[in-house]
């Protein structure tokens, strides 16, 4: 039996517990499953995800894509690539500590399929 001064208690709120979602749709007019699964491995920081999306009566036309997302104190990093090869990433950091500072951005896009790269940057100033 240990004495009450000796035990440890540990306290976790809820959004410090990973956690997992699965949900699926179905689109109708346009015949379109689409099967989602998101996990927040440590939340406020990274966080993935996974989309299948097909038609039910014609499954060459499915679709999958996997991505990432990674918060940092003052900057995200988001990434995904899907089935065909094409990889998409942003990058995100905010220039300063303060409220409404400006952040940079810079995107990429390299799609192996059609052998075509993109690059995109731009700045946002909040007032």
């Amino acid at each position: 039996i240990t004495p009450p001064s000796a035990t440890t208690t540990t306290t976790t709120s809820l959004a410090d517990i990973p956690s997992s979602t699965i949900y699926g749709n179905f689109n109708a007019a346009h015949s379109v499953l689409s099967l989602n699964y998101k996990r927040v491995v440590t939340p406020n920081r990274v966080t993935l995800g996974a989309e299948l999306s097909c038609n039910p009566f014609d499954l060459k036309t499915a679709e999958v894509v996997l991505g990432a997302e990674f918060r940092l104190s003052r900057s995200k990093v988001h990434m995904c690539v899907n089935d065909k090869g094409k990889i998409q990433s942003t990058v995100e950091a905010k220039l300063g500590m303060g409220q409404g500072t400006p952040s940079l951005q810079f995107a990429a896009e390299l799609d192996h399929w059609n052998d075509a790269m993109k690059f995109g940057y731009g700045i946002n100033i909040e007032s």
